[in-house]
């Protein structure tokens, strides 16, 4: 059965085939959703047209009319504008351009859009009020904040800006402190159960559980990208900052899932029309529907990616060894998805010791420390003598009453301060 949209949601299919969303409530115009379909944002900005807090963006004849100089509008276009922009990932691009949009649109308490309000005027207190606006969504709220502190910091390197008035105001705490949750291998179990190999499905779940890759990569990889027994890519995130290549080994479980499954020339993962998924979000939802197919309401791409290192810990890899495959730079990274799996295996390993013995404390008695030799033995002090640090041995009297105030100009600052 076909699931119906919300009230006043619908969808729209370009010539191009892009999706896109608006909410048009009864008598109104339409408010264009640009957030990706199902997430918190998009349901956090769907409220807000359904409550009349954002506005539609008015149509305009002939060419867009400028934004007011030294309004956030006009910030906001030149950053668009400039070559920092521009240089950022499409994806990322879409994002950031959309959350600062919407931060245009949103209305002030005396009824004016903040696009339209002078940019140098905003302080922190201005950025904290947005977020905690929109509290009910916080990973909506921390994407909003970092888009405004790039927004700034742009603004500060071009002194187009004296301060950066969202550096200063926090994200909100983690929805979940573990990040997305890993799958288990009953998780992984459960979605074989459901898609069989020789599936586009369990071809997916083969690449993932084999590579441990992002989502952005493993819906690219291909056919042209094996030789002699390796395939060879560049991770797509960072690719035009700070890429990073690798070459990885096919396992024989995914040279049977391609032998079995009927994959693409281009890409191995592909449309039920044959093609190549269009975009890495497009895939995304591919993928989130195959996974509720299997039961998993709560399991996503990036989940698997920390399977893999996690399965990888528990077998004893080392970081170097998990690093070599996954593309981080630093073990630290790995350690966010790796630590649980050490827990278990230092334990594992520690109760083998316990059953095997290995813990019984040694017989023979320590070595005696240097200090306690006769040549090193400390001499004892007389009861006339009191050793002092950097001053060596000092009469009685001295000790007592401790040394004699220090004349220094710093001792009534230090007073003071404390």
């Amino acid at each position: 059965m076909v699931r119906r949209n919300p009230p006043h949601l619908s969808r729209d299919v370009d010539r191009h085939g892009k999706v896109r969303w608006y909410v048009r409530p009864s008598g109104k115009a339409k408010i264009r959703i640009r957030e990706e379909y199902d997430t918190p944002a998009f349901w956090s900005l769907y409220r807000d047209a359904l409550a009349g807090k954002v506005k539609p963006t008015p149509k305009r004849k002939g060419k867009d009319s400028p934004a007011a100089p030294g309004s956030f509008r006009s910030l906001c276009e030149r950053y668009y504008a400039s070559a920092e922009f521009k240089g950022l990932d499409a994806s990322t691009r879409r994002v950031r351009r959309s959350l600062l949009d919407r931060f245009c649109l949103m209305e002030a308490k005396d009824g004016r859009e903040f696009g339209t309000l002078p940019y140098r005027a905003m302080l922190p207190r201005h950025v904290r009020a947005v977020r905690d606006r929109l509290s009910e969504t916080p990973g909506a709220a921390n994407g909003m904040i970092k888009a405004l502190r790039q927004l700034y910091k742009h603004a500060v390197v071009n002194d187009l800006a004296d301060t950066n008035p969202a550096a200063v105001v926090p994200y909100f705490p983690a929805v979940r402190a573990g990040g997305i949750p890993a799958w288990s291998k009953a998780d992984v179990e459960r979605f074989e159960a459901r898609h069989p190999m020789g599936s586009m499905a369990r071809l997916a779940l083969v690449l993932f559980t084999e590579f441990g890759q992002r989502i952005s990569d493993v819906h690219r990889l291909g056919p042209p990208m094996i030789d002699d027994g390796t395939i060879t890519f560049t991770q797509w995130k960072n690719r035009n900052r700070n890429p990073v290549s690798l070459t990885l080994p096919l396992s024989d479980a995914l040279k049977e899932a391609l032998v079995v499954t009927a994959h693409g020339a281009e890409t191995f993962l592909v449309t039920d029309y044959g093609r190549p998924f269009a975009s890495t979000a497009a895939f995304g939802n591919k993928f989130r529907d195959w996974c509720r197919e299997a039961g998993l309401k709560d399991r996503s791409a990036h989940g698997l990616r920390k399977f893999f290192s996690a399965t990888l810990a528990e077998q004893g890899a080392s970081d170097r060894e998990i690093m070599s495959f996954t593309g981080h730079k630093t073990s630290k990274e790995v350690d966010r998805y790796t630590r649980s799996a050490d827990q278990k295996r230092l334990a594992r390993n520690a109760r083998k010791r316990l059953d095997e013995g290995d813990f019984v404390p040694p017989k023979t008695a320590p070595t005696a420390s240097g200090t306690e030799t006769p040549s090193n033995a400390l001499v004892e002090l007389t009861s006339s003598e009191v050793l002092v640090p950097r001053r060596g041995l000092e009469p009685p009297l001295l000790a007592e009453h401790g040394p004699e105030p220090c004349a220094s100009t710093n001792s009534a600052t230090w007073a003071t301060a404390a």
